[in-house]
C-alpha cells in the first residue's frame, strides 16, 4: 500500500499529502470493509442450500427417488438432505434392500471425492441423510449420519 502513496507521490504531484493520506485511508477502509462483508462458509453452505431447495427442489435423483430438500444448520454444522422413494420402491422392502447395501459406505465415498463438500468436510462438518415415503410421508426408510471420524 505504501507503494500506492510513492505511485501517487509520482504521478501525480499536484495532489497534497493530506489528500494523498486521505485517498489512501480510504482505499483501505473500503478494502477492509469489503472482506468484512463476506459470508463466512458456514452462512454461504445455509444461503445454497435454501437456494437448491427453493429452485430445484423436488428433483429426481434416480428411478422412483426424489431430493425434496436440503438444510443447512449452522448450530449443529449439519447438512441434511431429504429424499423421498415414489411408484415401486416406495414400500417397506425398500428398507432391507438398502440396509443390505451398505449405504453409509456409498455416501462417505461419494462425500470424498466430491469437490464441493471439501471445505465443510475441514470444518468438521456432518453430513445426514433422510430417506422417506411419498404414500406415507411420516414414515423413515432409512435415516444416516456422517460425521467427521467417518470421513477423515
Amino acid at each position: 500500500m505504501l507503494t500506492l502513496l510513492h505511485f501517487f507521490c509520482i504521478f501525480a504531484p499536484e495532489l497534497s499529502i493530506t489528500t494523498l493520506m486521505k485517498k489512501y485511508f480510504l482505499l483501505v477502509s473500503s478494502v477492509i470493509l469489503l472482506s468484512a462483508c463476506q459470508e463466512s462458509l458456514e452462512e454461504r453452505a445455509a444461503r445454497e442450500a435454501r437456494e437448491v431447495t427453493e429452485t430445484k427442489c423436488p428433483m429426481p435423483v434416480g428411478n422412483n427417488m426424489y431430493l425434496d430438500s436440503v438444510v443447512f444448520s449452522i448450530p449443529t454444522l449439519t447438512q441434511t438432505q431429504y429424499f423421498r422413494f415414489t411408484g415401486d420402491t416406495d414400500n417397506d422392502s425398500v428398507t432391507t434392500v438398502l440396509q443390505d447395501a451398505d449405504v453409509k459406505t456409498t455416501l462417505v465415498q461419494e462425500l470424498k471425492n466430491t469437490p464441493n463438500y471439501k471445505a465443510l468436510m475441514g470444518r468438521g462438518a456432518n453430513f445426514r441423510y433422510v430417506y422417506r415415503s411419498t404414500k406415507n410421508p411420516e414414515t423413515i426408510y432409512l435415516d444416516i449420519t456422517i460425521k467427521q471420524e467417518d470421513y477423515q
